[in-house]
């Protein structure tokens, strides 16, 4: 009897009877501040006007590959087949790139070239867009805009044996065009 009470339990969690209303995919091509690049996005719906899930993104950032991985929440609302949304993005971005600068000496007065590794740090993005559904896929387009942390020198000390790291930001424009299904 406890068997045959657990498989009751358990069995809406094996159908597949409204998957299609509780999980979305996008697969898109980007326009990031002028480079092209593509990403995947997953969503599950929550009370019908939320969608959170994971995302992907493989584009660049100053002639190197960014790989920008984020959790993504849209609040949205179906009107037939059109679904307008506002999009929030919050992450991590790949990005590891050997550079040499001159940074400014710690007490001012001169400037010393330092070669480091600049690397991402978290970004965060806010946007909105519209997904027309036909049957069952469909098409979107939508706008986010961004704000990247990078981690680079500030400030050489006078003796030339230790760097002060700070945070570079850098804003980006994000327009997508891709399928939902």
């Amino acid at each position: 009897m406890k068997k045959l009470l657990c498989c009751l339990l358990l069995l809406p969690a094996l159908g597949f009877a409204q998957i299609n209303k509780l999980l979305s995919g996008y697969v898109y091509v980007m326009a990031h501040d002028g480079s092209i690049g593509g990403g995947l996005t997953g969503n599950v719906e929550l009370f019908n006007a939320i969608g959170i899930g994971p995302g992907v993104e493989v584009t660049s950032f100053e002639g190197r590959t960014l790989m920008p991985v984020f959790a993504d929440l849209k609040v949205k609302h179906r009107f037939k087949y059109i679904e307008p949304y506002i999009n929030g993005q919050f992450g991590y971005n790949v990005y590891s790139v050997d550079r040499t600068e001159n940074v400014p000496l710690s007490t001012g007065g001169g400037q010393q070239p330092i070669t480091y590794n600049q690397s991402g740090k978290f970004f965060y993005g806010a946007g909105a867009g519209v997904a027309w559904h036909f049957n069952t896929m469909g098409v979107f387009v939508s706008y986010v805009y961004r704000g990247y942390k990078y981690r680079s020198p500030k400030s050489v000390a006078e003796d030339g044996q230790s760097v002060n790291f700070g945070t570079r930001s850098v804003n980006a424009n994000v327009f997508t065009l891709g399928v939902v299904f």
